[in-house]
């Protein structure tokens, strides 16, 4: 079981805490004179502090909570300072959380003007909102993605001597295309020119795939390739003689797609092409987690396959439901348009989570997700701008049980083979180095306490 600590400015998840009472204790021990304050030790002489930053991503995000708790397990005090709520999760650790703001409005291509402006403005306050916490905490080793928080991290380790390594999740100078079209090619250079100066000053850089590293070749550093993949321990074999979402008839052949739908998603090829796989093969069904997210010029099928049964459009829930859905369903769908940069090198995470569940693909034919499909035979490639050849690809699987096992089949193996997070796990602790070992920073704050107001237990 877990408990939430909460005090001002700062969360704390104790995960594997074996009771109320052991909790209480704690409390009652950190508790000091009445007047709501609590006591936090801020550090430890003996264990080195990594610390997470962003200004935008969220802290639930099932990427971020698979790092901190490595990071946790290798005996490091693992701390983020990023927006969202610390969601529960069965780790036998200690992660601190320093919550900012949560983003009001996106950065990326139709946002327009004022949305952009609005977007900037957003990530100017968080970014000295972050930069602030950074400094009381001094952490010894800094994580940062986006470059606004990599330029606070390299700041930060001017400082006060901190490790920087830069955890690149995209290819941000393709954020350029939020602003107007005569500006573009400007920002696309001082975003490159300013995230090729910073990695004068990292100590090391993570890419997330072959491709994306290569994307980033202009870089003074080449880095290291950590793929994004799940813990295997989180998914057993498959066994389809047990429906364990409750809501999918096992008689017909569901289809899904992890991700809301989105514009850059082919979503709204995708729905063209529920509209024609459903008509040439009634049994099939499709399953969309997460809702719809921006503008679908054919929105208006959505409704339309709802009504006829064809499509279950679920809302926004926590990863420990998205297994269940995973394991009742047959085929899973990875599509992206190849609109920039970006999305030409996609290496999606739902592709390695359906991999991990045993679901054969219908995948983009896009570098990242062609290699890996075709290496281990586990699913089709389709042209994610054609919804008749991402339908023709959806039937194939769905009207031939022998094929849809086989490629299934080989998604597991390539999954324990090689896209799994217990092997990943190892580049990450290279990285990092002895947890016992602390810098300066970290024995200057051992001892230090922290005054908060005590907010309640949740």
């Amino acid at each position: 079981m877990y408990i939430r600590v909460g005090f001002k400015n700062r969360n704390l998840l104790l995960l594997g805490t074996t009771g109320i009472s052991e909790a209480r204790l704690w409390m009652k021990q950190s508790v000091k004179s009445g007047q709501g304050k609590a006591m936090c030790i801020r550090g430890d002489k003996h264990r080195a502090v990594v610390c997470l930053i962003s200004c935008v991503e969220q802290v639930q995000n099932i990427r971020t909570i698979r790092t901190l708790s490595t990071i946790a397990e290798y005996g490091y005090s693992a701390t983020a300072i990023m927006p969202g709520t610390l969601p529960f999760y069965e780790e036998p650790c200690l992660i601190s959380h320093y919550p900012l703001p949560a983003p009001q409005t996106s950065f990326w291509y139709d946002a327009g003007f004022f949305n952009t402006l609005r977007a900037i403005i957003y990530r100017l306050k968080n970014s000295f909102l972050l930069a602030r916490r950074l400094a009381r905490i001094r952490p010894d080793i800094v994580i940062c993605r986006e470059p606004d928080s990599w330029l606070i991290a390299v700041l930060a380790k001017l400082w006060f001597g901190c490790k920087v390594v830069a955890d690149l999740q995209e290819v941000y100078e393709d954020r350029s295309l939020a602003f107007p079209k005569f500006t573009q090619g400007l920002v696309r250079k001082l975003l490159r020119n300013l995230m090729k100066y910073l990695s004068r000053f990292t100590d090391e850089i993570i890419h997330v795939s072959p491709e994306r590293r290569q994307a980033y070749s202009y870089l003074h550093k080449p880095g290291v390739v950590i793929g994004q993949y799940p813990e295997l321990r989180l998914f057993p074999r498959r066994d389809r003689s047990q429906n364990v979402s409750g809501n999918l008839d096992p008689s017909l052949v569901t289809a899904i797609h992890v991700g809301a739908l989105r514009p850059t998603y082919a979503s709204e090829q995708l729905l063209d092409a529920m509209v024609l796989a459903a008509g040439t093969f009634p049994k099939i069904r499709f399953v969309v987690l997460g809702g719809i997210a921006g503008k679908l010029s054919n929105a208006d099928l959505v409704e339309f396959l709802k009504n006829k049964g064809v499509l279950q459009l679920v809302q926004q829930i926590p990863f420990s439901e998205v297994l269940g859905w995973l394991y009742a369903s047959d085929i899973g769908i990875s599509l992206v348009l190849p609109v920039d940069k970006n999305c030409y090198l996609a290496a999606p995470q739902k592709l390695y989570e359906y991999f991990a569940a045993g679901l054969p693909v219908v995948a983009a034919d896009v570098p990242t997700l062609r290699r890996v499909v075709t290496k281990y035979e586990c699913g089709l490639l389709v042209d994610p701008f054609s919804p008749r050849d991402i339908a023709s690809a959806l039937i194939q699987l769905a009207q031939d049980d022998d094929l849809r096992q086989r490629m299934g089949q080989n998604a597991r193996r390539a999954a324990e083979a090689e896209f799994n997070w217990e092997g990943e796990q190892i580049k990450l602790y290279s990285i990092f180095g002895e947890p016992s070992v602390a810098s300066k920073s970290a024995n200057d704050q051992a001892g230090v306490v922290n005054q908060c107001n005590c907010a309640r237990w949740q």
